[in-house]
């Protein structure tokens, strides 16, 4: 019965607790929304992403054949040329002509991202930038590039664009909704920590009922307040 009183008297402190600081608890949570909803519609410059797709195989001829040890083998190559496109040369060659700002190979290999997809003769390569145009065609370049290049490292090879680079309408980031929701739970999570963490620095009794808990004796008066006239 003891430990039954003991946790509803907790519940109701940490009720009180939220009941007494309500205020600042929705100011911090509507605060960090606000901020996060800012910042992800006016501040944060999109992010567009392009793609394409690679199919991976033999030089076309009238007997093209595949057997088990050739789909195999393709499949293996794809991972040898993920690493190729990834090349700084590679990218130097492919965005030799293009004029954009601060385009650099360095910062395409890290935009970039090649995904040889399991199981298949299927290369996916992506490429992210602020420039929805620049992103088209930094991605076109390179996949050119990279079947001429593919032809001089595997000669009877076959590189064939099944998916062609489409302009990217809608951007990959931010993620406005995931943000704003993260920003309510960060600023409700922080604001009832800061709200536990007064109530636990308050060591000052607000009723009798406080008082005679911790003290295990009876309160015989209290001295009320008196407006001062």
């Amino acid at each position: 019965m003891n430990e039954m009183e003991e946790q509803v008297i907790s519940l109701s402190e940490i009720f009180e607790a939220i009941k007494k600081r309500w205020i600042m608890i929705v100011a911090i949570t509507l605060s960090a929304t606000l901020i996060s909803g800012i910042l992800s519609f006016f501040v944060i410059k999109p992010v567009y992403e392009a793609s394409t797709k690679l199919f991976i195989g033999k030089e076309e001829s009238e007997d093209t054949v595949y057997n088990t040890n050739d789909i195999q083998m393709y499949q293996k190559l794809l991972q040898t040329y993920a690493q190729a496109i990834k090349t700084k040369d590679l990218v130097n060659r492919a965005i030799s002509g293009l004029k954009y700002d601060g385009l650099e190979a360095r910062n395409v290999v890290e935009s970039l991202t090649v995904n040889p997809i399991s199981n298949t003769q299927i290369l996916q390569i992506k490429y992210k930038s602020k420039n929805q145009q620049e992103a088209v065609d930094v991605l076109k370049n390179i996949t050119k590039q990279f079947i001429i290049t593919s032809k001089e490292l595997v000669p009877n090879g076959n590189v064939r664009v099944i998916e062609e680079v489409e302009f990217p309408e809608n951007p990959v980031s931010p993620n406005k909704k995931m943000n704003i929701a993260i920003a309510f739970l960060l600023g409700l999570m922080v604001s009832l920590g800061l709200v536990f963490l007064l109530e636990y620095l308050d060591n000052t009794y607000k009723n009798k009922e406080q008082l005679e808990k911790d003290l295990g004796i009876p309160v015989l008066g209290a001295i009320p307040d008196i407006e001062s006239v």
